[in-house]
């Protein structure tokens, strides 16, 4: 039926709107009751959302399950709460999706063990949650793996909340006429809301491939913002892991045949590697917001395996099955700031572009990253307690 969406086994879908008192167990059990039972909803991760009004899951369905497409306002599903749910407002619904636009937390530590925040965002053509799983499995590390490594000194406390954000970065057939700009705006609006606390946290980026550009983009804002939460969130930015950022632009021939004349093709063509103005004017620009005396520790990773390139099927859909071509160099990718240019500031990863984010259990290429990730985090503590003149913490 053409009116109805029956997932992939191993979708994942994210549900917000999930009342603050309510455990894994119940989210599954209003599904279950929704969808029907033999349609077995297992949620897998569950944390409260940074605005503290409710909670957001992942979650997959275990058997096949039909889901209604039409009455989809802004292209969500709707599941009622109960009414008699204590504190339930009018008309409450969990929401359910697997776009994870904007801000999805995925993992969220106790209040008194919460020392950092930690943000992801993917690439051109990627997506919040399916960029960072491992292809081919369920292992998407920064929910399963993440959180659990990055603790507390010799304990096992988990101490960083981690977060996705997601954003709308389809190449083929985009009615999109974003910029860099406007990407980067509307990435700081969705997380200013992180130094609304009292007392701000240290904020790590892990950003692949365009996902950094936006980085950059939003850092350069925010360092000419006027407002007290903006420049509160700049002075909280410790660290960030780029993968495969083009900092000196992409190989974009297989992306312009894939845009067309679309909307999107100013966008796709401000990331090329061959003479950028745009990533020129960036470059420029971030040296002189991030300089050395801000704080502010950058890692880069790049890529080693050629990527395949995408072409157009006889049924006119397009896949990656075309001549295979190094993406974004080694120099783009580490062509960043030029006093962080010794080895432990930039790392290879045997992977293609795309898979350079997608580790599964006890991957070799994973332990890279974390490594780098926990002295970062260990530094960006040290220097953030001595500002704020606190007992030191180690990772």
């Amino acid at each position: 039926m053409a009116n109805v969406y029956r997932p992939r086994a191993g979708t994942v879908f994210r549900v917000r709107g999930i009342p603050t008192n309510w455990d894994a167990s119940q989210t599954e059990s209003i599904l279950a009751e929704h969808y029907g039972p033999t349609s077995a909803p297992t949620v897998q991760s569950l944390a409260q959302e940074v605005h503290r009004r409710s909670q957001t899951a992942t979650f997959t369905f275990l058997h096949d399950v039909s889901m209604p497409m039409v009455n989809r306002p802004n292209g969500v599903w709707r599941v009622p709460l109960p009414k008699s749910l204590s504190g339930r407002r009018a008309n409450q619904y969990l929401i359910l999706d697997t776009d994870f636009h904007g801000i999805t937390t995925l993992f969220t530590p106790p209040v008194d063990q919460h020392k950092l925040d930690v943000i992801a965002i993917s690439g051109i053509g990627g997506h919040a949650f399916g960029s960072f799983k491992e292809r081919g499995g369920d292992h998407m590390w920064l929910r399963d793996s993440l959180p659990l490594d990055l603790t507390l000194g010799d304990t096992d406390r988990p101490i960083s909340r981690v977060m996705t954000y997601g954003f709308e970065s389809t190449m083929a057939e985009s009615r999109s006429v974003q910029s860099l700009e406007d990407l980067a705006t509307s990435f700081r609006d969705s997380i200013l809301t992180i130094v609304g606390d009292t007392v701000p946290r240290p904020v790590i980026f892990i950003a692949h491939s365009l996902g950094g550009l936006i980085v950059k983009e939003m850092l350069i804002l925010l360092s000419k913002s006027k407002s007290e939460d903006g420049l509160r969130l700049f002075q909280a930015v410790a660290g960030i892991l780029f993968f495969g950022v083009p900092h000196d632009g992409i190989d974009i021939s297989s992306f312009i045949l894939m845009v067309g004349d679309g909307p999107n093709r100013s966008l796709v063509e401000s990331l090329s590697s061959e003479n950028s103005h745009v990533l020129g004017t960036q470059r420029t620009s971030f040296y002189r917001a991030m300089t050395e005396g801000h704080g502010c520790e950058i890692v880069c990773f790049y890529e080693t395996d050629r990527s395949p390139t995408a072409t157009r099927e006889h049924d006119g859909v397009w896949k990656m099955t075309g001549p295979a071509v190094t993406l974004v160099s080694k120099a783009s990718a580490t062509h960043c700031r030029p006093w962080e240019d010794s080895p432990e500031h930039a790392c290879a990863i045997a992977r293609t572009h795309s898979d350079m984010v997608k580790f599964g259990p006890e991957d070799h290429e994973y332990d890279k990253v974390c490594d780098r990730l926990r002295s970062l985090a260990r530094r960006s503590l040290l220097r953030w307690e001595a500002i704020r003149s606190g007992p030191p913490s180690s990772i």
